[in-house]
């Protein structure tokens, strides 16, 4: 039986105001021992859910603990799925071992994405504060986990990432590195179905003149997508105020992505 000796600790927000930590020294057996042997508690619920949760993800049996010598349910952790702080996420292969063979793939992926977290090959050279070392993963990087994470949606067959979700990491890309809309792209390809930005109409003969202009200066057609949506849909008319500023910061923007993304696609780059 455990022992409770009530304490007493200041609470970290408010004045003059303390808060019961009944079980603050216990160990994670003292823990177990007490949800074991007062099933269901006094408060009427069963703790059968929880044990058999716990028995799956460490792969094994919850024994009836009669002293502290032997081994309880452990410390099995849940948390996000994908957490790559952990080397192996023993509870999700205590899952599998248990029975739920489904959940292989994503344990495939979490380990394939902390694989590739270290390697240097997959990150940027330099960090989001500007100084030299690993930085976030570089622009194919992210294409590639996305496509992953795409293709280990459908082997499961359940929701890992949602279409909310998908258009965050088409604002960040975008931010970072993308002048076109890559992400959207494919997850469009997995049959998602998020509506891209309306592409600008331009006459015939118009785009004729442009592509020929691309073709000999080598330009970036994202880039001039970009271009014309910044003119002709953003800031069609400049006798708003700030409107000429903010189109000048625009478009400095995009010239300095494509030319991130032409020195990105350099093999011999180096900052």
């Amino acid at each position: 039986m455990c022992l409770i000796l009530v304490t007493l600790n200041s609470h970290s927000e408010i004045p003059n105001a303390l808060v019961a930590t009944p079980i603050a020294e216990w160990t994670t057996d003292h823990v177990w021992d007490y949800l074991i042997q007062n099933n269901p508690p006094p408060w009427g619920q069963s703790h059968d859910f929880m044990l058999k949760l716990y028995r799956q993800a460490s792969g094994d049996e919850c024994p009836f603990i009669l002293d502290l010598l032997t081994p309880s349910c452990g410390g099995s952790r849940f948390g996000c799925w994908t957490c790559t702080v952990v080397k192996k996420d023993l509870s999700m292969q205590g899952f599998i071992r248990s029975g739920e063979e489904w959940m292989q793939p994503l344990n495939n992926f979490r380990n394939w994405l902390k694989e590739i977290r270290e390697d240097p090959q997959m990150r940027m050279q330099v960090r989001r504060n500007k100084t030299k070392g690993p930085g976030p993963f570089t622009p194919e990087a992210r294409k590639t986990i996305l496509k992953n994470l795409f293709d280990t949606e459908q082997e499961v067959g359940i929701l890992l990432i949602s279409n909310a979700e998908i258009s965050y990491i088409q604002n960040i890309w975008s931010q970072d590195f993308d002048l076109g809309e890559t992400a959207i792209e494919l997850s469009n390809k997995y049959d998602k179905k998020i509506e891209k930005t309306e592409e600008i109409k331009i006459q015939s003969k118009e785009k004729k003149i442009l592509d020929s202009l691309m073709a000999d200066y080598e330009l970036s057609p994202d880039l001039i997508t970009k271009l014309l949506y910044l003119v002709s849909e953003k800031y069609p008319s400049m006798e708003i105020r700030g409107a000429k500023r903010n189109l000048q910061k625009d478009i400095a923007d995009a010239l300095e992505k494509a030319i991130t993304q032409e020195e990105l696609a350099d093999p011999n780059y180096v900052i």
